[in-house]
């Protein structure tokens, strides 16, 4: 009676066991390939937004943009201009609208400067950064979106970074 009993429990602990251990490795795959992270001259960050979208297909992230402190700025971003001292573009709505959420300047100085907000203070930060044009991955002609702008600057070394805030999951 003891031996059925005790086989069980071994088995169901060796179980246990190795989908811990499985669970780990994917935690860890996950991390190595969600959890990169780019740091850009002017402070922001492009990142994923998560290790697991539970929103997406096949589970894969969203790449945002950051600032300093991790807060998102923007999701979907496109076109994404990135100079030495800021970072602009326009955000689109998460899921199939054809209107623009807002057009934007981000820079350490200001933080986000939304053009419906404050149009004045946006035109002149934007007049600067163009003014400046110092492009960063791609030049200001090519408008190319957050994915594509951290998938090339990831390749650079300048711009690897250590760490991001990423949460776990996403919906």
């Amino acid at each position: 009676m003891i031996a059925p009993f005790r086989a069980i429990v071994v088995t169901l602990c060796s179980f246990a066991i190795l989908s811990g251990l499985g669970l780990a490795a994917l935690v860890l795959g996950y991390s190595v390939k969600f959890g990169k992270c780019v740091k850009l001259p002017n402070g922001s960050e492009l990142s994923y937004e998560a290790f697991v979208d539970l929103g997406n297909s096949f589970l894969r992230p969203d790449v945002v943009l950051r600032d300093p402190e991790g807060a998102i700025i923007g999701k979907e971003i496109w076109p994404i201009h990135i100079t030495s001292t800021a970072t602009h573009g326009t955000a689109w709505p998460e899921r199939d609208n054809s209107k623009p959420d807002f057009s934007f300047v981000w820079t350490a100085n200001t933080g986000l400067v939304k053009q419906v907000d404050n149009p004045s203070l946006y035109a002149e930060l934007l007049a600067t950064a163009n003014s400046a044009s110092d492009y960063i991955g791609a030049p200001f002609e090519l408008h190319v979106n957050t994915l594509w702008m951290f998938k090339r600057l990831s390749e650079d070394e300048r711009y690897i970074g250590r760490s991001c805030v990423t949460q776990l999951f996403t919906f």
